[in-house]
């Protein structure tokens, strides 16, 4: 974030909250946007260490001085944010979020939310990046318990397909703050609905299909599968496709995206046992040269 948008879009709350140290000083900028009669560019920014200033090459205006304000940027500082949330939600100065993945994901206990108690809350940050959630997974996978945990999220929204182990609900922070207040609060009663461990499992149950990152494990009605080497790729291309609403795709881009030299999918499942010869036309479906996963009809 760069000190204009503070400036610009924030004005005193980006001034309260570098002075609270939620924001802390990042890189100068070296790649700035540049304004054009036309439209927009942007341009290099070149720093003279002989007497101090900085520049950067305009199209239309030449050489142009910028100062050291305008390239200054921020960055959030992430364990401070998480602490303010823990106070947010009611839990004790004295008690600190456990870090459970390096800068990622954070255990911060069991507050009291409206009138339920006991629910687990854990916090997560670039849940949109796929490696991360990959890194994630593990971690949740070890602490898988009777009660299903609550995740909370810097990001903006999250895409209706991604699927934690033991987490019943992934919730946006933003979408829980309190409207209209001066100064930043949590609205627990409508996290405590989004808690409900209910409707996040029965949403969960009621999805027909679910597949890992990686592709190695995929459900469909209630069948599951398990897959290893460039299966996975394959399983998880297919997934992708019918997550899109879009399930048919060429056998051969198939294939070809997932490295492998054949042109049918029947070689890439081919089994010299009869039981198992034609096992994959359970969750794969093949006509006229495209693919999906069988999802609607039966094997």
């Amino acid at each position: 974030m760069t000190t204009r948008i503070l400036d610009e879009e924030l004005g005193a709350q980006g001034a309260s909250l570098i002075d609270g140290h939620l924001l802390l000083p990042g890189k100068p900028m070296k790649l700035i946007d540049v304004v054009l009669a036309d439209g927009y560019t942007q341009a290099f920014v070149d720093f003279d260490h002989a007497t101090g200033t900085s520049s950067y090459f305009h199209p239309e205006m030449g050489f142009v001085d910028i100062a050291a304000g305008q390239l200054r940027a921020w960055r959030l500082d992430t364990a401070t944010f998480v602490r303010l949330i823990c106070r947010m939600l009611g839990l004790p100065p004295s008690g600190s979020p456990i870090p459970l993945v390096d800068d990622v994901l954070w255990d911060l206990g069991t507050p009291r939310l409206g009138r339920r108690t006991g629910i687990p809350v854990l916090f997560a940050r670039r849940l949109a990046t796929s490696d991360v959630r990959a890194a994630l997974r593990p971690e949740l996978e070890l602490r898988l318990g009777d009660r299903p945990a609550l995740l909370m999220t810097s990001a903006r929204s999250v895409p209706g397909d991604v699927l934690l182990p033991g987490i019943s609900r992934i919730v946006p922070v933003a979408s829980v703050m309190q409207r209209c207040k001066a100064v930043a609060e949590l609205d627990t009663e409508r996290l405590a609905a989004f808690a409900d461990p209910r409707s996040g499992l029965e949403a969960r149950a009621a999805l027909p299909v679910e597949c890992t990152e990686d592709g190695s494990w995929l459900r469909i009605r209630g069948q599951e599968y398990t897959f290893r080497g460039r299966k996975k790729r394959l399983i998880r291309l297919l997934y992708e496709a019918w997550a899109r609403g879009d399930p048919w795709v060429g056998e051969k881009w198939l294939l070809a995206e997932a490295e492998y030299d054949s042109k049918r999918i029947e070689d890439v499942f081919k089994d010299r046992r009869a039981d198992k010869r034609n096992h994959w036309k359970r969750f794969i479906e093949v006509s006229g040269g495209m693919c999906r996963l069988r999802v609607d009809d039966d094997p």
